[in-house]
């Protein structure tokens, strides 16, 4: 039969934390509810009892003792005015991060605002995150970006920050060329921009080709980890050069939705061969009928907006 050890509750909550395969320190206080400290002398208690050891990285694994030992707790008396973990209210360095978490922020930012190490400031954030008072884009780590448990604001990973930025104001572009921006796989860049399509940042904007044309909504332009310094995605060419279509869609444009007879009068161009071109551009999703009335006057698309701006080079 396995041996039997009595344990303190922060080294019987770290022991089962790493039978449940939790193996690095930081991972394993935040499933046990604690700072890094207590974690710490806990994982060096066990692995002074042969439960535990450690790779000296970091990395924390059981021992096959640690596997089987069978686990008694002592709870030992509370000090008065103090819970398990310490204070509610933090104080120190975690105090100091949650007062500036009036809007969310970037880990990174962090050490020279607060002025301490990152390891500070890891710790901080440790004890934020075990008592609830902070969230991250990842539910079980607290990494990259943080903001406070109530703050509304939507936070975006490494990787979805990098696209949103590289989309301009108000220019569409295609996902290949934003992934070329981004400097990121054409997969990796179209799963982001579906994410960031859910979150309301960005949205398709017709056709350039094959290729869909997306494009920035006005909360994309606004969202606080859009990058104002990245560099941004190129336009796609222009899927028509025609100097005829571009003043067709210039004149709609500029006079709004016209039937095509005052167009082929406006532009001095044969009624038969204008219609002929209005069709052709009603197939490409680049005008529309107003109506269904069969002498409806044509609009520009979205689609059309965006091969108009990108025949203009805007």
């Amino acid at each position: 039969m396995s041996g039997f050890h009595s344990l303190t509750p922060s080294e019987a909550a770290c022991l089962d934390a790493l039978r449940s395969g939790v193996n690095l320190k930081m991972l394993i206080a935040i499933q046990v509810g604690s700072n890094l400290v207590v974690t710490q002398r806990a994982l060096e208690r066990l692995a002074s009892s042969g439960l535990a050891r450690t790779d000296g990285r970091g990395v924390w694994r059981l021992t096959k003792q640690g596997k089987s030992v069978n686990v008694a707790v002592a709870h030992p008396s509370q000090r008065r005015g103090r819970s398990g973990n310490g204070e509610l209210i933090p104080t120190g360095c975690p105090a100091r991060m949650l007062a500036l978490l009036d809007r969310p922020r970037h880990l990174t930012e962090l050490p020279q605002l607060l002025d301490v190490t990152r390891q500070r400031i890891h710790q901080a954030v440790i004890i934020l995150w075990t008592r609830g008072l902070i969230r991250s884009i990842d539910s079980n780590h607290p990494g990259f970006v943080i903001a406070r448990k109530g703050d509304p604001s939507t936070l975006l990973d490494s990787n979805q920050e990098r696209l949103l930025s590289v989309f301009q104001d108000t220019t569409a572009t295609t996902i290949s060329k934003a992934a070329q921006a981004a400097k990121m796989s054409v997969s990796n860049a179209r799963e982001c921009f579906e994410h960031l399509q859910e979150q309301g940042l960005v949205e398709t904007a017709g056709k350039s080709g094959a290729s869909d044309l997306c494009k920035l909504t006005l909360a994309g332009m606004a969202h606080w980890q859009r990058n104002p310094a990245a560099r941004r995605a190129e336009p796609p060419p222009p899927p028509l050069r025609s100097e005829r279509i571009f003043r067709v869609l210039s004149h709609l444009e500029g006079q709004g939705p016209t039937r095509t007879c005052d167009i082929a009068s406006a532009l001095g161009t044969p009624q038969q061969s204008t219609n002929a071109l209005m069709q052709y551009l009603k197939r490409k999703d680049i005008v529309r009928p107003k109506s269904t009335d069969h002498i409806a006057p044509y609009e520009l698309t979205i689609g059309g907006r965006a091969t108009l701006a990108a025949m203009k080079g805007i």
